[in-house]
């Protein structure tokens, strides 16, 4: 199988890259920004590749379905409210509730799932967004780090700047538009990324020693 992305030489780690690594972001698994994740490993990963950074939405963008999934799971405490459901016989009744309950067990597990492996991946060659469409299908959008333009964030709303996340939009030499980035700023948009600013400074001096001939 011919190797992809496959670097010539590898360019040592620059201090400024060791200095922006080494501040304020969480080095925990379940970390929504993690530098040099322990023997972590992507698909297409070259040998000579370091994983700089790997990034998921903030642990926080989680409340939505974890509030509703909360909501859901006592509903069936008031099923004598609904008419229909009263009429049901006790065993019909038991039924329904275990489907219930199974129903709400899987929206769970694919909600994390959904969290925790539609990650952002920081390399010293390039950038990797992975996004899953459901559970059975996933689009990889790749960008060379010396393709890269400019780099920008934003932040929106009270949650957002309280807990310091947001989108990190990176526009390259060639945008290729897919189908799961509809909606999205660029084609390479970081949503809901923790340190958004860390991020951007990441990217961005990666960037600019890209731009630097080779010592």
């Amino acid at each position: 199988m011919p190797e992809v992305f496959k670097a010539e030489n590898v360019k040592a780690e620059s201090e400024e890259i060791k200095k922006l690594l080494s501040g304020g972001f969480s080095g925990r698994s379940f970390g929504s920004c993690v530098p040099r994740p322990h023997k972590f490993r992507f698909e297409a990963q070259q040998d000579d590749e370091t994983v700089l950074l790997l990034g998921r939405r903030h642990l926080v963008t989680n409340l939505r379905w974890i509030t509703m999934l909360c909501f859901a799971f006592v509903i069936p405490f008031v099923w004598g409210e609904f008419p229909f459901l009263k009429a049901l016989d006790g065993n019909t009744l038991v039924s329904v509730t275990m489907l219930w309950y199974m129903g709400l067990i899987f929206y769970g597990m694919q909600s994390f799932l959904m969290w925790f492996y539609n990650v952002y991946i920081i390399t010293n060659e390039r950038l990797v967004d992975v996004d899953f469409v459901g559970l059975l299908s996933k689009t990889v959008n790749v960008a060379q780090i010396s393709r890269v333009e400019d780099v920008n964030y934003t932040q929106k709303g009270i949650l957002a700047s309280f807990f310091n996340y947001g989108d990190v939009i990176m526009q390259t030499a060639s945008e290729q538009r897919t189908p799961d980035t509809v909606g999205e700023m660029s084609a390479f948009t970081f949503e809901s990324v923790a340190f958004p600013d860390k991020v951007a400074g990441v990217i961005s001096q990666l960037t600019e020693e890209a731009e630097k001939p080779w010592k």
